[in-house]
């Protein structure tokens, strides 16, 4: 048996809302006729109370869709227990099949699958609900599949409570999904399939892969990744070293130019690192990207990283603000004035203007 694998399409995200119809519409077409089921990770709509408007493309799509749809809830679709959430609604329209903590046989062809839903829930409760969930789990004499929308702290960032590759490895499943993870990935030998999403979102580097579904053979327990037309999404870092402003705006916008000539539609995040001229600060720029062009100003971070992380070590030492200041005076000015002494100026201007005047009448540097 085929089965289409489908995650993220955020119909209704409204920066590429076209991109989000678009690609997602592509992906189920092309699914259909290439699969006996669809499978459908979550995340289907960007919030939890879509516009009309938003309701309408899923079930332009989804009347459009032939074979059986088994869908979750993702986290932008989660609502309280006495709510009914977006996907809950296109099942009591008959447009797809909605589970969460239980499961639906499909068979076809002397073939039975048996697909376990478990919609997304507040990931500090994760493993325990996956745990509680498989307590009362009927297996079936079936292809099994356990289908997730959930963080998994191996590939992204999370807390204790949250699934780990080790909770999953011994449920009794053939193949787990899980979407909620916008890249596409390929984990445990095949077992554990992320589509990633149908649409950009996030505008990371890892965003940049082509966006399409999984398609899985369960007789052979092997799988296919298909593209799906989509828009090219480029992502480059250029680095300055003690730029001006004219050297940033020239590179930069000749690199744009570059891009949007090879690519007339695509969608373009630079990211500008590296340091400015000292007395430039990034303000001074007055960076305005076209359309589609996604700046991230990281110049001087690093630098600004490094001062931070000197004043914290000074106040360690229990040093005044004054003791702090005259501190990196004293390092910015050395080797640089040699007519008076900063420290002393620095304290004169302290007792008053026309002391410091008198100091550098007086010149005692000499």
């Amino acid at each position: 048996m085929k089965i289409a694998i489908l995650s993220d399409s955020h119909l209704g995200y409204t920066r590429f809302e076209d991109d989000a119809f678009n690609q997602t519409k592509a992906a189920f077409l092309d699914a259909q006729g290439k699969s006996d089921i669809i499978l459908y990770a979550g995340d289907i709509f960007d919030v939890k109370i879509p516009k009309l408007e938003t309701l309408n493309q899923a079930v332009e799509i989804l009347k459009e869709v032939k074979i059986p749809v088994y869908a979750i809830h993702g986290n932008h679709e989660r609502r309280s227990k006495e709510m009914i959430n977006p996907v809950q609604l296109l099942s009591k329209m008959g447009l797809l099949n909605y589970l969460h903590g239980d499961s639906a046989v499909f068979e076809k062809n002397n073939e039975k699958l048996q697909v376990f839903g478990l919609g997304n829930i507040p990931e500090d409760y994760a493993r325990t609900a996956l745990k509680k969930s498989m307590e009362n789990f009927k297996q079936e004499d079936a292809f099994r599949i356990l289908v997730l929308h959930q963080t998994i702290t191996d590939f992204v960032p999370g807390g204790d409570e949250e699934l780990k590759v080790d909770d999953l490895e011994p449920l009794p499943f053939d193949l787990i999904v899980n979407g909620h993870i916008h890249k596409t990935m390929v984990k445990m030998g095949g077992k554990l399939l992320i589509p990633g999403s149908m649409v950009l979102t996030q505008l990371k580097e890892d965003e940049t892969s082509q966006k399409g579904y999984f398609l899985y053979d369960t007789s052979e327990k092997k799988h296919e990744f298909i593209g799906i037309p989509s828009r090219k999404f480029i992502f480059e870092e250029i680095v300055f070293e003690d730029a001006g402003v004219s050297e940033v705006k020239e590179k930069l916008e000749s690199r744009i130019s570059e891009l949007k000539k090879e690519n007339p539609e695509a969608i373009i995040r630079i990211k500008l690192s590296g340091s400015l001229r000292e007395g430039i600060n990034t303000g001074d720029l007055g960076l305005s990207p076209p359309e589609n062009i996604y700046l991230s100003n990281d110049l001087n971070v690093t630098d600004l990283k490094g001062r931070l992380e000197k004043i914290r070590k000074l106040r360690e030492e229990k040093l005044s603000v004054r003791e702090i200041a005259m501190r990196e005076l004293e390092e910015k000015t050395k080797g640089k004035i040699t007519v008076f002494k900063p420290k002393e100026l620095f304290e004169k201007l302290d007792e008053g203007p026309e002391e410091a005047l008198q100091y550098l009448l007086s010149g005692s540097n000499d």
